[in-house]
């Protein structure tokens, strides 16, 4: 019997398809003596090769399945997380806030620094000044002396001596040839000529006639300090109920009327009657009246625009004051 056929009765398949495979793998230039010297070396060699060989396929398995999951999960867990999370916040929400901030400020600020700049300095100043200018020329009154304190009396129509023409009246509450002036001419010089801003009417009081016209007139003064509008309309109310007043109920009455016709309070008005509070402006009516010669109530002194043109006494018609004024 030859080794050939001892190997083959005494080594399994296996062995010799492992020592087939261990000279394989190991080297090329191993011989089949080294396999073939002793049944027990061979199996030992062959037991030895086997043995190595599979730790080699446990670890290269190993490493794979090392590799595969480290890899897999490095790169999924920081590639994808930080590319998906981080660019939407830094780039979207940081650029969209900043830009529309800035751009709101910007915009704020140059309308701010224009329009108050702009507007006010070269548009209301040189309106100003003109203003000032036309009203020193309209506060020109001419050399009478009626007209003393002229602009500061109670005033229809435009300013004195800025229109057309000018009608001066010395008129007291209690006097009744003024009431025929107050109901029969003065409403239409108002609705033809006042309205129309052609006449400007003063109004100066001045007691001669009765005592309660006297403290009639107080009020007046009191009532006009406060407002010219409630003025007209008291000087109206004593014109008109001229005969229900007298000198125990005259202001009684004028403190209803204040009461329930204005907003002004009637309490204080009749307090500064009494107490005659406006006694300035009272006298200084009074002196003009007797520089002016006023014989008596009413009496009118009418101007065409700058001019003075004549004095009118008593009851007189509408076309002579139309005449005279030159309306």
């Amino acid at each position: 019997m030859n080794r050939r056929t001892l190997l083959k009765a005494t080594l399994p398949a296996s062995l010799l398809l492992a020592g087939c495979t261990s000279q394989t793998d190991d080297s090329n230039t191993s011989s089949p003596t080294q396999i073939s010297t002793t049944a027990t070396t061979t199996k030992k060699v062959s037991t030895i090769n086997t043995t190595r060989l599979q730790p080699q396929t446990t670890t290269s398995q190993r490493t794979e399945s090392t590799t595969e999951p480290k890899t897999t999960s490095i790169t999924q867990s920081t590639t994808e997380p930080e590319t998906t999370f981080r660019t939407p916040s830094t780039t979207e929400p940081e650029t969209t806030i900043t830009t529309q901030s800035t751009t709101e400020q910007t915009t704020s600020t140059t309308q701010s620094t224009t329009e108050p700049e702009t507007t006010p300095s070269t548009t209301e100043q040189p309106t100003t000044s003109t203003k000032r200018t036309t009203t020193t020329v309209a506060h020109r009154a001419p050399n009478h002396s009626s007209t003393k304190g002229v602009f500061d009396e109670p005033t229809r129509g435009p300013t004195p001596f800025s229109s057309d023409a000018t009608l001066i009246a010395f008129e007291d509450p209690s006097c009744h040839n003024c009431v025929y002036f107050e109901q029969k001419i003065y409403p239409k010089l108002k609705r033809n000529h006042i309205d129309s801003g052609e006449l400007s009417f003063v109004l100066r009081t001045i007691p001669v006639v009765e005592k309660w016209g006297a403290r009639a007139i107080y009020a007046l003064e009191a009532t006009h300090a406060r407002d010219e509008q409630a003025f007209w309309d008291l000087k109206a109310y004593y014109f008109s109920n001229q005969d229900q007043f007298n000198t125990g109920n005259v202001l009684s009455k004028t403190k209803s009327f204040i009461d329930y016709n204005t907003r002004l309070n009637g309490r204080a008005i009749v307090r500064d009657a009494k107490s005659k509070a406006y006694n300035k402006q009272v006298r200084e009516d009074r002196s003009v009246a007797k520089a002016a010669n006023v014989p008596g109530t009413p009496t009118f002194f009418a101007f065409r625009s700058e001019e003075y043109v004549t004095k009118i006494v008593g009851t007189q018609s509408y076309g002579i004051f139309k005449n005279i004024l030159g309306l």
